[in-house]
């Protein structure tokens, strides 16, 4: 598997936050090669070792950037970061915030607005939550088959137990689940924050809830 990521110059997302999270418009983290659109052409960046054996493979393709080639790349990559409007303020302080804030009344104020479309989970680039099915095909002779089918955390019955009872059985306490699995549960068990500041979950929500604003809220809590 070889990663080409495309640089996201020239219109980062109106609500894209990825430079408060250690990403960029121009970020080459887990990429074998970075391409950056330039007018007739793309500015080819080898980041590995796996990359360049794919430019070996066919280099009629590629030629070596001229210096007006290497300032325009610069050129745009500060372009596309002037061009940012949202950030969070100390996310660094997130992710220690979060554990003390469990009961916080901060999770049903931000819901309540939620209509439980789930949308921004869909649209989300790391959410991956799932449920599976047992589907019968046939009943003579009986056969069926196991389905794991895309779910989202921010349906109420995710989480109903076949008892009746539901661990999560408001809109705060899976708002509260949201984020603190993003940004408390992921990075203390594998050291990552699990969100990439996209923010497409932001410019979709129908009721304009902000992921932004409460991780700022979150940050400045007990400041």
């Amino acid at each position: 598997v070889y990663v080409v990521g495309l640089s996201c110059y020239p219109l980062p997302g109106e609500n894209c936050f990825c430079l408060s999270l250690g990403g960029g418009p121009f970020s080459t983290k887990g990429m074998d090669i970075l391409l950056t659109k330039m007018q007739s052409k793309y500015f080819v960046e080898v980041l590995t070792p796996k990359g360049e054996k794919l430019i070996k493979a066919a280099p009629e393709y590629f030629f070596n950037p001229t210096d007006k080639d290497q300032q325009e790349r610069q050129q745009l990559e500060r372009k596309a970061r002037a061009m940012f409007t949202r950030q969070i303020e100390g996310v660094e302080k997130i992710w220690p915030v979060l554990s003390q804030m469990f009961e916080s009344p901060l999770w049903r104020e931000e819901s309540y607005r939620c209509l439980k479309c789930g949308i921004c989970t869909y649209l989300c680039p790391t959410c991956h939550c799932f449920d599976i099915t047992d589907e019968i095909s046939s009943t003579a002779p009986l056969q069926g088959k196991r389905v794991r089918v895309w779910d989202t955390c921010q349906f109420p019955d995710f989480t109903m137990h076949s008892s009746g009872h539901n661990p999560r059985p408001d809109k705060a306490s899976r708002l509260r689940q949201r984020i603190m699995h993003k940004f408390l549960y992921f990075v203390e068990t594998f050291g990552d924050i699990m969100c990439t500041g996209c923010g497409r979950c932001v410019s979709k929500c129908p009721v304009g809830i902000d992921i932004i604003d409460i991780l700022n809220k979150v940050a400045s809590h007990g400041a």
